[in-house]
């Protein structure tokens, strides 16, 4: 049985309520993939990222760090973390283990290929993507999950070198500031440092980045998914047992993020864990009709029956 990642993460997975239980296997079989994921983060020593130097103004006009990278640098990281990560996602999802082999044995085989693959998943280059599927012979969808559950521990493990060149501090883009990817959860919670916004009982916003776990402050009352600031369509439900967790949706592109309330705790969680064990917030968003804005893979199998009663 695959390992399931640290002592903390462990505890973590085993630590549930009733809202949980639904979905126990769906919990159990992605907690085992992040555990391995951020066991190969951790194993990876960060490589020199050389002249890295992003330009501040393209920066703050919304770029993320990634596009001013060299990711043939990532290479080698990449490979490692491949390595680590896809035997196990062929254990913990058989039907994917036969595609998987294919993959590790084609990049493998054809480096030029690997560059391209890693190109595909660092810039969001869909076309890049469908020409490397078609070589390898494999669904573009499959693809893009394989590579980003290789990139992701890649890209987290260099995260700090990354920005400590930018100030990633003012960054307000719904995005995250390092790869560019979707949140999958917001969070409330109060610093004792607000800077430029007047501090709240009802917290600040911060979202989590599901790929290399950054966290960033966002804009209260603007949806993260088409920029709507029309609070009229802008709708938060809670969930009748879990006063503290809600879902924010927009009513103009029906797309949804889960967020949990933490203004009130004090508490150190895990932001990776707390994404995943949020799928039952994604269950009751889904059987209203909204679509996930997380990029994350157990958001998007879909539930078609109500498994949960929303208050």
């Amino acid at each position: 049985m695959p390992s399931k990642g640290t002592p903390g993460m462990k505890a973590a997975l085993q630590k549930t309520d009733r809202s949980h239980e639904p979905f126990r296997e769906i919990i159990d079989r992605f907690g085992l993939l992040l555990g391995r994921q951020a066991e190969a983060r951790d194993s990876l020593e960060p490589v020199d990222l050389g002249t890295f130097a992003p330009d501040e103004q393209r920066f703050l006009n919304g770029e993320p760090l990634v596009n001013f990278l060299d990711t043939e640098l990532l290479q080698g990281p990449f490979r490692q973390t491949a390595s680590r990560v896809w035997p196990v996602m062929g254990v913990i999802f058989p039907s994917l283990a036969e595609s998987l082999t294919l993959l590790e044995r084609k990049l493998a085989d054809v480096p030029a290929l690997s560059s391209q693959c890693l190109q595909a998943v660092a810039q969001g280059d869909g076309e890049t993507l469908d020409s490397a599927a078609a070589r390898i012979g494999v669904t573009s969808d499959f693809l893009l999950m394989a590579l980003g559950a290789a990139y992701a521990p890649c890209i987290a493990a260099h995260r700090q070198a990354l920005v400590s060149k930018a100030p990633v501090e003012v960054w307000r883009k719904p995005y995250c500031p390092v790869c560019g990817s979707d949140p999958d959860l917001a969070v409330l919670e109060n610093h004792p440092d607000a800077s430029e916004f007047l501090v709240s009982k009802s917290g600040e916003v911060w979202h989590h980045c599901p790929v290399c776990a950054h966290r960033w402050r966002f804009i209260r009352m603007v949806c993260p998914g088409c920029g709507n600031q029309d609070h009229q369509t802008l709708t938060r439900f809670t969930l009748a047992e879990s006063p503290r967790e809600h879902v924010y949706a927009c009513e103009q592109c029906r797309q949804y993020l889960p967020c949990l309330d933490l203004v009130e705790q004090a508490d150190k969680i895990d932001f990776d864990l707390a994404a995943l064990k949020a799928i039952h917030l994604d269950a009751a968003a889904q059987t209203r009709g909204y679509v996930p804005l997380s990029p994350a893979p157990w958001a998007a199998l879909g539930f078609a029956e109500e498994q949960t009663k929303a208050s």
